[in-house]
């Protein structure tokens, strides 16, 4: 089973999000950004995909992927976010494999067949 870390600061999402994606990955979840980023420098060859929301206090999802990207490019990184035109500029969604905007994904099936499309 792959090892998902998803990183999102509301944490009612996160709570749902854990419970949806248990099924299919190994699980670990966070609120906070730098936490997040803590755990994964300690587990980084254990880890395969990062999913993190955009939009977080502390830092975004854009500069969480690049410091994972550097310590392990083979970890798939994936932005969910609900500001997908406001990303356009941004110079760092090269390190990203993928961008979801949350307001078009219909259910979890949905956000599944999108990481397996990347992870498979």
């Amino acid at each position: 089973m792959k090892h998902l870390v998803f990183v999102d600061d509301n944490e009612t999402l996160v709570n749902i999000m854990q419970s949806e994606l248990e099924d299919y990955y190994n699980v670990n979840v966070f609120v906070n950004p730098q936490e997040a980023l803590d755990y994964m420098i300690s587990n980084i060859e254990n880890i395969d995909i990062l999913l993190t929301d955009f939009m977080m206090p502390q830092f975004n999802g854009l500069q969480l992927v690049t410091e994972i990207k550097k310590r392990n490019p083979k970890i798939h990184t994936i932005i969910l976010t609900g500001y997908c035109k406001s990303m356009e500029n941004e110079a760092d969604i090269k390190n990203c494999d993928l961008m979801l905007d949350k307001n078009i994904l219909k259910d979890t099936d949905d956000l599944i067949d999108e990481i397996n499309s990347i992870c498979l």
